[in-house]
């Protein structure tokens, strides 16, 4: 018996590990570059609803010289404001994307600039970076769940 032993627990962890799904990181990275994609577009395009739609429930915005932004509602508001904003623009460089191992978790990075008129209506650009937080959900879409980002600038002056 205990010589069958170490031959009966290495024929268990190779059924186990044989059966645990196998995650193909290259379609969940190009799965999350789509869905990063559509939410630069929505940016873009200043269409909150379109941005709305592919953030979690629980998505917490981290904006730079502001209070977190908690849940889709607070989120909405945000982006809307900032998409009224005169003279709103971005633009950004191309994107990192790493994807855990399980397949359920990404993390994308980017620099970016922001146009926003200042007091005068003059233009403002900022250089920033911008790190977001993506979470496959049960249907298999993925969602932001976190969303942080700021300037690559001095702290504005009081």
């Amino acid at each position: 018996m205990k010589k069958l032993f170490p031959i009966v627990a290495t024929l268990l962890v190779l059924a186990i590990s044989g059966c645990a799904p196998q995650v193909d990181i290259d379609a969940e990275r190009a799965a999350v570059r789509t869905a990063l994609g559509e939410a630069w577009n929505a940016v873009i395009a200043k269409d909150v609803d379109k941005f709305i739609a592919l953030c979690a429930d629980e998505d917490i915005m981290f904006p730079p010289n502001a209070p977190m932004v908690r849940g889709k509602q607070a989120v909405r508001e945000y982006m809307s404001q900032l998409f009224a904003t005169p003279g709103y623009s971005m633009s950004r460089q191309p994107p990192q994307i790493e994807v855990s191992g399980a397949g359920d978790l990404a993390y994308t990075w980017d620099t970016f600039e922001l146009t926003v008129n200042d007091a005068e209506g003059n233009p403002v650009t900022q250089n920033a970076k911008h790190v977001v937080v993506w979470k496959k959900e049960p249907q298999g879409t993925w969602k932001i769940v976190a969303d942080i980002w700021n300037s690559d600038g001095p702290p504005a002056s009081e």
